[in-house]
């Protein structure tokens, strides 16, 4: 087998480009979907009637379906949904320029936020509910113990999960193509459309999302370990 070296030293500014896209389709995609699980997780912590239940059923429904699917769903179902709102609050659709990353978004957030649901609750469950009472006892309210005692080891106690969630979700970015958005795989691909160089392409590919992960995996253990050492140095003083 011989490969077009040439091609892939050049490729690699070319498939780069798209690094920006894939790192910030990422980073919004995990933003929102720590907002769902959020929202989703003190449905089921307070035991809200109904919404408890329907928490369950949608979490049980999104983990059910492939996250391919959910992409594609989203990308022919949400424009039927957004032309409903068409004129409403000044609000103007236009079906021409579709956002297929805020399609993407959509699908990754939901199905992300589901898993990182389970995080959420088994973190905050994770820490001693003894340290809320003591806190009360020297004359903390609920809110101050939750957001000065409880909610940071609970950051803490969570970090490994959400790493882990953050590397697969960086990952799963590559299935954006099937909706359209221009991430590191699918301008790895089009970049090949001229000389056919569809192996050394997808070996670019492969190789820039090799280097992003593990500097990612350094980024977030560091942040782990100072985390860590800050939250003994705050219950130490």
């Amino acid at each position: 087998m011989n490969l077009n070296y040439a091609f892939m030293i050049s490729d690699i500014p070319v498939v780069l480009k798209a690094l920006p896209v894939t790192l910030e389709l990422t980073l919004v995609s995990l933003f929102f979907a720590l907002v769902i699980a959020v929202l989703f997780g003190i449905c089921i912590l307070k035991n809200i009637p109904v919404l408890k239940q329907l928490v369950v059923v949608f979490n049980t429904f999104i983990k059910g379906i492939p996250l391919i699917v959910q992409l594609l769903f989203c990308y022919y179902a949400l424009p039927y949904i957004l032309r409903m709102f068409n004129g409403i609050a000044g609000y103007e659709y236009d079906p021409r320029h579709p956002s297929y990353f805020g399609f993407a978004v959509v699908a990754f957030a939901f199905n992300y936020g589901a898993y990182l649901t389970d995080v959420v609750v088994s973190s905050y469950r994770a820490v001693d509910k003894g340290q809320l009472e003591a806190a009360h006892s020297v004359g903390m309210s609920t809110f101050q113990g939750l957001f000065r005692i409880v909610i940071p080891q609970a950051v803490v106690i969570s970090l490994p999960n959400l790493s882990n969630y953050f590397m697969w979700l960086l990952k799963a970015t590559s299935l954006a193509s099937v909706v359209n958005v221009f991430e590191l795989l699918s301008t790895a691909r089009a970049s090949t459309a001229v000389n056919y160089a569809i192996l050394e392409g997808y070996l670019v590919a492969a190789g820039i999302y090799w280097v992003v992960c593990i500097i990612a995996e350094r980024g977030l253990k560091y942040l782990n370990k100072k985390m860590n050492r800050y939250q003994k140095q705050l219950f130490v003083a």
